[in-house]
């Protein structure tokens, strides 16, 4: 029954994901003229930076990820193997939900090298969380700054956000112990106390990092289409990111399209322009996050291949 659920679930996903895909391509007019439009006007050398912020980005959440599987089990995990597991859900992230494979792949990982996979999901879950509280935290500027048209207030909001969430992160911990949980829930509130202030405040700095790295990426893309302008780009990139994270449809397809969408003709970007950089945007982050997966995955295979070295 559980499983007929989850079969229905997903296919009602995929289902609603390319409508509103279809809906797009529909309301913007796109042609096969558009996507050799994209082509035509690239510019190929913006490329090496996004492959090298796309590995930043894996590594990132891969250090976040190893630093609260080391505060939940006491152990942390090699950097190598978290890293290959962040790498195979960045590519299965551009047709699957993003968060839901990160939970999945981690938690497969966990059992897979003998450890609790129960305990992985977990952990990656609060991955996952980590990124949403940060893109949360930067989206309420960024809805002002849409609103007003005005990147100026984005630019202040941001300044005025990063210590508000630096008190909250160092507040949690306090919070925390305060909540009263009932006695079936104890032993997880036991568990996520050992997030500990000094836990806490790494996992802030990485989750503003990747935000960062994200934001670049668009930077990136605006470089190598010539299309939107960097002020749309900026307050786009945490209302794209919020919109994406709460749909969780396969690949965020339709949503990350309609968002940016909605962002740049907020900023009075001529529909020509919004189509190339959401089609490169497109393109671009999935050839290279998938050609990052299957390059790991290359590696993994080729290094168990390998004749181990004879002793003599």
């Amino acid at each position: 029954m559980i499983r007929r659920y989850r079969v229905a679930l997903t296919c009602l996903s995929l289902a609603v994901a390319f409508f509103a895909m279809w809906l797009w391509t529909r309301n913007f007019d796109v042609s096969g003229d558009a996507f050799a439009s994209v082509f035509k006007r690239l510019t190929w050398w913006p490329i090496l930076s996004l492959l090298a912020l796309i590995v930043g980005h894996i590594a990132l959440s891969s250090w976040r990820w190893s630093l609260i599987e080391a505060a939940l089990a006491g152990e942390r995990p090699r950097f190598g193997a978290a890293f290959t597991t962040g790498a195979y859900a960045q590519g299965l992230g551009t047709f699957l939900p993003s968060p839901l494979v990160n939970v999945v792949c981690r938690g497969l990982a966990n059992r897979l090298n003998g450890k609790s996979g129960l305990r992985g999901a977990v952990s990656g879950g609060i991955d996952q969380i980590a990124d949403f509280a940060i893109i949360l935290l930067m989206a309420v500027p960024a809805a002002f700054a849409l609103v007003r048209r005005d990147a100026q207030t984005y630019y202040l909001g941001v300044a005025l956000m990063l210590p508000v969430g630096l008190l909250i992160t160092m507040l949690l911990p306090v919070v925390a112990r305060s909540i009263w949980l009932p006695r079936i829930l104890r032993g997880k509130g036991e568990l996520l106390s050992r997030l500990d202030q000094p836990v806490l405040l790494k996992l802030y700095g990485i989750s503003l990092m990747r935000l960062t790295g994200l934001t670049l990426m668009n930077v990136v893309i605006h470089a190598a289409i010539g299309a939107a302008t960097m002020p749309a780009i900026l307050v786009g990139v945490p209302l794209v990111a919020l919109a994406t994270s709460l749909a969780m449809l396969p690949g965020a397809f339709g949503v990350s399209e309609w968002s940016f969408s909605a962002v740049f003709a907020g900023f009075s970007i001529a529909q020509g322009d919004i189509v190339l950089f959401v089609l490169a945007n497109r393109i671009l982050l999935t050839g290279v996050s998938l050609t990052i997966a299957v390059a790991v995955l290359l590696a993994k295979i080729s290094s168990r291949l390998a004749p181990s070295p004879q002793r003599v």
